[in-house]
């Protein structure tokens, strides 16, 4: 089984050109690994569509932090592409959770296996997607090609390519700081509304990849303290995200609920849901506090490894 690390192994006084390669090939790659996988054995491991999902999502962020760096057409249309494989692999996995919930219940299986098999029917249309996506993009490796062609072609362009090579460790150090002003922004918004905890949620997550990429540039604090206490807090936003998600997803399985057993089953499982969540909810705004959030800042605070060096 291939392994890839989040992690992006680099020194701050590397340049700058050469960290971007091998950042965007680390995340890139997974990519090419994961989605002709999910595409054509979806029924060995469902694994392998949630981390389709997710080595797109990172590949993404890399793709936005070295954009300056980026040839314009190629980076457009892989951008396009990286949001397909996204979208593509979001009702699959949603049939993927839900499925292995029902197959648990067997407290209530006789209203569960009609709603299982309507599942696993919705399953397999929402392969076709993953299929085509497969078909379009890397049967004939046309999106492998691209990437490549792109990675060739990373380097500084008109001004600053003017101004000579840049070191990664300064570089990096800029651009963290918009990437932890973002997050802060999104954190002091109203976060009772389920709308602004997802919008935080989802800075947290931009924060949470940058740090994977820019963190040789600093002290070992930034991933040895900084970002497990990022993780930790993205764990909590990320139940109470799922909670929402299986709530609206019981929302429109219950639009389309077959007989009276199967819609009150699903009606007690969407007030189930709707109980967590809200319990959920009221945990996190009592366990995100103003010291938490002050400490968070503090150990989020790039410091260059070799300052001096340009």
């Amino acid at each position: 089984m291939a392994k890839f690390v989040k992690w992006v192994e680099a020194g701050s006084d590397e340049w700058l050109e050469d960290v971007a390669v091998r950042s965007l090939d680390s995340r890139l790659q997974p990519v090419m690994h994961y989605v002709p996988l999910a595409a054509k054995h979806p029924e060995r491991d469902i694994e392998n569509v949630h981390q389709m999902r997710v080595w797109a999502r990172r590949a993404a962020a890399a793709m936005s932090l070295y954009e300056e760096l980026l040839p314009k057409r190629r980076r457009k249309w892989i951008n396009s592409q990286l949001k397909a494989i996204r979208r593509a692999a979001n009702d699959a996995r949603d049939d993927d959770v839900f499925l292995q919930r029902l197959a648990g219940d067997t407290e209530h299986a006789a209203a569960a296996r009609p709603l299982l098999d309507k599942v696993q029917r919705h399953r397999q249309d929402s392969q076709r997607s993953i299929v085509e996506l497969w078909e379009d993009l890397f049967e004939l490796d046309r999106f492998p090609r691209r990437c490549a062609k792109m990675l060739r072609q990373v380097r500084l362009r008109g001004e600053a390519a003017d101004a000579g090579p840049v070191r990664f460790g300064p570089w990096a150090a800029s651009r963290i700081r918009p990437v932890m002003d973002a997050f802060f922004a999104a954190a002091g918004t109203d976060l009772s509304d389920l709308g602004a905890m997802h919008r935080f949620r989802i800075a947290g997550k931009k924060q949470r990849y940058a740090i994977e990429l820019l963190a040789p540039a600093s002290g070992e604090s930034l991933r040895t303290q900084a970002y497990p206490a990022l993780q930790n807090l993205q764990e909590r936003l990320g139940k109470i995200n799922d909670l929402a998600s299986a709530q609206a997803r019981l929302k429109r399985w219950l639009e389309q609920a077959n007989g009276a057993q199967q819609a009150a089953y699903l009606q007690e499982m969407l007030i189930q849901e709707q109980r967590r969540l809200e319990e959920r909810r009221s945990e996190f705004l009592a366990w995100w506090n103003a010291r938490r959030k002050t400490e968070l800042r503090q150990l989020l605070t790039l410091q260059p490894l070799n300052p001096d060096k340009t």
